[in-house]
């Protein structure tokens, strides 16, 4: 795999609270000047990312994002402004609160109408669907939300936010939960048990904490991951050189 190659598996964001028009141009010419997928923004975000981008890569607005708590209404709205304002993709989270309640038909009715309604607006729109895998405990666990996603007719499967928060359970306002912290449960190991568990039967965007180019280029050759996204890429990419690529 050489480095166009692999760039153009790679999606960039800028979702941080405090971003400005000028760190979203910088960001969308990033990724014209590295050939990058795809970058993910807010819908509000996305005219400003557009008049960089072009049709030149693609863009991801994020719906529900970070922690998918919000009505399929408002949900749907999200998708279909983000794509009115020139989004291809979209980035959506999943309910992980109804899932973990086990209201697995809500959870799959959610998907569906924020899925059909995109594609609907834009028929080659991609969706990729957040899973929150910080909160998925057991193989079950995440066994169920990917085939919940795969049945969704979602594009993709997508581990995380990188936003993940925990509630131990105690209604103790100063909890700590140290099982939901920000990149637990993304890593290779959690990447792996998804391809094992979706047989390429769906295609999956690895957004944890991969911590090299290295660890990258497994999860795409050796994992079957099609997408990951990760903000120190590029910074990767610049100290390794050309040279790093040579013999991949």
């Amino acid at each position: 795999m050489n480095k166009a190659e692999f760039c153009a598996h790679v999606d960039y964001s800028i979702l941080w609270q405090n971003r400005t028009k000028d760190s979203i141009e910088k960001r969308s010419q990033e990724v014209l000047d590295y050939g990058l997928a795809c970058l993910c923004c807010y819908p509000t975000d996305v005219a400003a990312a557009k008049k960089v981008i072009g049709d030149k890569a693609s863009i991801s607005g994020v719906v529900g994002f970070p922690f998918g708590f919000e009505t399929i209404k408002t949900k749907v709205h999200e998708a279909l402004a983000a794509i009115d304002e020139g989004a291809d993709e979209i980035d959506m989270v999943m309910n992980i609160a109804r899932f973990k309640d086990g209201d697995y038909d809500y959870v799959l009715d959610e998907l569906k109408q924020v899925i059909q309604a995109a594609k609907n607006r834009k028929r080659d729109c991609k969706v990729k669907v957040i899973i929150e895998t910080p909160h998925l405990k057991s193989r079950e666990e995440l066994a169920k939300a990917c085939e919940l996603v795969i049945d969704s007719g979602a594009d993709y499967v997508k581990n995380a936010t990188g936003f993940a928060a925990g509630y131990d359970g105690s209604g103790q306002a100063d909890y700590q939960d140290s099982l939901a912290e920000t990149y637990e449960n993304t890593g290779i190991d959690n990447v792996r048990a998804m391809s094992e568990i979706v047989n390429g039967r769906i295609k999956i965007k690895a957004s944890g904490a991969p911590e090299n180019l290295e660890e990258c280029l497994y999860y795409i050759e050796e994992l079957g991951v099609s997408r990951i996204g990760n903000d120190n890429i590029i910074d990767w990419l610049f100290d390794a050189g050309d040279n790093f690529w040579k013999n991949k």
